[in-house]
């Protein structure tokens, strides 16, 4: 009966190591890592930009994780290692979904690379989860269905413009608009589409110490995000609008952290509150005769 009990637990002990992808694994180089769970998507290649979520401990103390500090997937560029112990040898090995802990002995490490409070037989444990592949075009189509449901699930009535950003305007100016190079005065209050606000030109507890006053910069030369000066141009001076900024046109693929993750939507209140003209931008210089 024993026995019988003995081949029944090494017989599910196999199954769960078959559904995790084995037990105790080697890179090329000589890396151990686990694989806690095998995803069904594409193996990664140098070259991938992949969304994986990671977390550091030395031996069972954590290090940090990029769900505390972030709140959502971090960018990965795949590429060739460079050396030994490099994780990314490791991480070509994974796939789409998977999630594995990589472990790397401390003393292995560069002295300049060290965990300063860890010591010889230490290991540093390095789990990456893996989501997906970062494809841009995917994240445009993806930014546009939640912007619509966004807009409906609030009640506001937007409008798309040429470059992509939602204008709602709530009160217009009377004013004229800006050109690309006039000094913009802006109050506004920026936040994720969860309702979380990030940012505001008129808010001391988010500006502690500071002067509440609008923002100012010249539009059209990179000052801001693109979202940003794509939405102001539209707007008479004195106008109150809401701007809903696809995450292609704000922080993109890297966010701005802690505040904003990688990929956000973003929602701006905003208050063209003075428009000062500026010079506009010098024209390109002619291109030399060719020589005879």
């Amino acid at each position: 009966m024993k026995k019988h009990n003995y081949l029944l637990a090494a017989a599910a002990l196999g199954l769960f190591l078959a559904s995790c992808g084995g037990g105790v694994k080697k890179t090329p180089s000589g890396i151990e890592y686990i694989v806690h769970k095998s995803g069904s998507g594409a193996q990664l290649k140098i070259g991938d930009t992949v969304l994986m979520n990671v977390t550091q401990k030395i031996n069972d103390s954590l290090l940090g994780s990029s769900r505390q500090i972030v709140g959502a997937p971090i960018p990965v560029l795949v590429s060739k290692p460079m050396d030994k112990f490099d994780l990314m040898e490791g991480i070509a090995l994974l796939h789409e979904g998977d999630s594995a802990t990589f472990f790397i002995p401390w003393d292995s490490l560069p002295p300049m690379q060290r965990p300063t409070f860890g010591k010889k037989g230490d290991k540093l444990k390095i789990t990456f989860a893996v989501e997906s592949k970062f494809s841009a075009a995917a994240q445009k189509e993806k930014d546009e269905k939640l912007i619509k449901e966004y807009l409906e699930k609030n009640k506001i009535n937007a409008t798309k413009n040429a470059e992509g950003v939602y204008v709602a305007v709530k009160e217009e100016g009377t004013g004229a608009t800006p050109n690309a190079g006039d000094t913009v005065y802006v109050h506004y209050t920026g936040k994720l589409t969860s309702g979380k606000v990030f940012d505001s030109s008129q808010d001391s507890t988010l500006r502690p110490g500071m002067p509440l006053e609008p923002i100012k910069f010249p539009l059209g030369r990179g000052f801001v995000i693109k979202g940003w000066d794509a939405g102001l141009a539209g707007l008479k001076k004195g106008s109150k609008a809401t701007l809903v900024i696809p995450s292609t046109l704000a922080y993109g693929l890297q966010g701005s952290p802690p505040a904003i993750p990688g990929n956000s939507i973003l929602v701006f209140d905003v208050q063209l509150v003075d428009i000062k003209p500026g010079a506009p931008e010098a024209a390109a210089a002619p291109a030399p005769a060719p020589a005879k």
